[in-house]
């Protein structure tokens, strides 16, 4: 006989056996003993978490000669069928292959014929999502009004895809995600009936990749037992996903609160050279502060599934880094892992953003208790005292005459003031930490900003083409009032908000500047005439 699959030859057979699903298994089983069996069901949630499952089950039971409890008995003839795939009145359609309006019209057509050989006829769709609208339409007269034999089990991931009119004729059963606790629990009684040696170590990994599918928990160990034989260490398991140990992400992690740019960058380069997924790397970064974050609000917390010996050398790291940091690193690695899909630089994208998220936590944030950093206060008087130290040039008229200190019919000419720029972006990042703590909207339009010039009081401030609607949004009032007054505490300067579009700062460039007295010069080459000084 060929080999059958781990999660095939485990694949629960009651409902008892359904691992993390009790409000589902206890609702099915009290509506099967009650005789208030609906005929339409919904079975929705994430991949691998029991729903085609219990539709097997369900069908079962329903057609069971000698049920238990509610429960089916897996001895009569009809359980036994149904497990081995040969009930004729048990169907079961992939609606992914099978989503036209042809295939459910034949459907409509077979579903008045009575069942061959048990109680019920189950029709089992999986995936029913993928169903085309004509197809859903030509099933709802079916759905509300069956005949009295069938019951139809739609099983979905993405239930929000569904018509609402096909959603209110069915009872829906939303199927959560199983916890880690849960899946090492079962892998534990599955690797005990096989004979297989586990590490603890190695049994994290794999509970922490399933992602709360049981079915993924299942078949990664089966790859691991191929893999390895009979004795699964953690480093059979790492190599077999590409990921990391604990010990390296310890290590990875280490380097990056400690500020140590070139240790960060040579381990992501061995890890990468020894075979390592750098998609995998990240997620592991992002489950790793995932959890720092979860030890720094609740050390006690259910969500936390470490051995004692871990879990000592996370709260040791969680110990340096406040709440809001450790958010700030979890949004960041996300951010990260979001772009990595797009970038044909995968590694290249990874170090910069390991290196602006290290830049970023050791030259703006501080310890709890350290205060604001003492940078921006010298930035300040840099920058007061450079204001005040910038000289004015005596406007002239505009014959060219000197007319004398009290002459106001010129406005003056204007003092760019090239240093302070370079301070404002040096204090940059203190200026959006700031924001972050009074308004983090505010903040999220800002994140992309650049100062690109400070000209007469004007602060420009450069987006890039893409980013037109957090142009906008930082340019209302209330945005650029809040930007103004932060920067004017930590600068020391009352500026104006401008904000543009990269690009339109080369095209402002190329525009020759305004004289401020253009008008009246076009007026004198129309018309003539002198221009007349009046004084107090």
């Amino acid at each position: 006989m060929s080999y059958i699959a781990l999660y095939r030859a485990f694949r629960p057979q009651t409902f008892s056996e359904i691992v993390g699903q009790d409000h589902v298994s206890k609702t099915l089983k009290n509506a099967l003993k009650s005789n208030r069996v609906a005929h339409a069901y919904l079975f929705c949630g994430p991949r691998g978490t029991g729903k085609t499952s219990s539709a097997k089950i369900l069908a079962k039971a329903v057609n069971c000669l000698e049920p238990v409890d509610g429960e089916p008995c897996n001895m009569c003839p009809n359980c036994q069928a149904v497990n081995e795939g040969n009930f004729l009145d048990v169907l079961e359609i992939d609606a992914a292959s099978n989503r036209g309006i042809d295939e459910i019209r034949d459907i409509r057509d077979k579903v008045k014929f009575a069942p061959s050989q048990g109680k019920f006829k189950v029709y089992i769709i999986d995936e029913v999502h993928m169903l085309t609208a004509e197809a859903f339409n030509a099933l709802l007269k079916t759905l509300e009004e069956p005949p009295a034999h069938v019951i139809f089990i739609l099983a979905t991931t993405e239930p929000q895809k569904i018509p609402l009119t096909v959603l209110s004729r069915c009872q829906r059963f939303d199927f959560r995600k199983i916890s880690t606790k849960e899946i090492r629990e079962h892998l534990e009684e599955i690797t005990n009936k096989e004979k297989i040696t586990i590490s603890p170590s190695a049994l994290n990994i794999i509970t922490r990749k399933a992602n709360g599918g049981m079915r993924d928990a299942i078949s990664i160990l089966d790859q691991c037992i191929a893999f390895s034989g009979n004795n699964i260490e953690n480093e059979d398991v790492e190599k077999v996903l590409g990921t990391l140990g604990e010990e390296q992400i310890l290590e990875i992690s280490t380097a990056i609160l400690e500020g140590d740019l070139n240790r960060t960058l040579t381990l992501v380069n061995h890890y990468l050279q020894s075979g390592k997924d750098i998609k995998e790397i990240v997620q592991d970064l992002i489950e790793h502060f995932r959890e720092l974050l979860l030890i720094k609000i609740s050390p006690a917390s259910e969500l936390i599934s470490l051995s004692p010996e871990i879990l000592e050398k996370k709260k040791l790291q969680a110990e340096k880094l406040s709440v809001a940091q450790l958010g700030q690193f979890v949004l960041k690695l996300t951010e990260i892992e979001k772009e990595l899909r797009w970038s044909s630089q995968p590694q290249i994208l990874v170090e910069a953003g390991l290196v602006e998220l290290i830049l970023a936590k050791h030259s703006v944030t501080k310890p709890a208790g350290a205060g604001v950093s003492e940078e921006p206060r010298e930035t300040k008087r840099n920058l007061t005292q450079s204001v005040h130290k910038a000289p004015l040039k005596k406007s002239s008229g505009p014959t060219g005459e000197t007319t004398g200190e009290k002459k106001t019919s010129s406005p003056p000419e204007k003092t760019k003031l090239t240093a302070n720029i370079s301070e404002i972006k040096k204090v940059w990042p203190n200026i959006l930490e700031k924001v972050k703590q009074k308004r983090i909207t505010t903040y999220a339009f800002l994140v992309e900003a650049q100062p690109v010039s400070l000209l007469d009081g004007e602060l420009v401030l450069s987006f890039p083409q893409s980013h037109k609607f957090h142009r906008d949004k930082v340019q209302q009032l209330e945005n650029k009032e809040l930007l103004q007054a932060i920067i004017k505490e930590i600068a020391g300067l009352e500026v104006q908000i401008k904000c543009i579009l990269e690009g339109e700062e080369r095209k402002e460039n190329n525009t020759p500047k305004d004289t401020g007295n253009s008008i009246i010069e076009q007026a004198l080459e129309l018309f003539g005439g002198d221009i007349v000084e009046i004084k107090d």
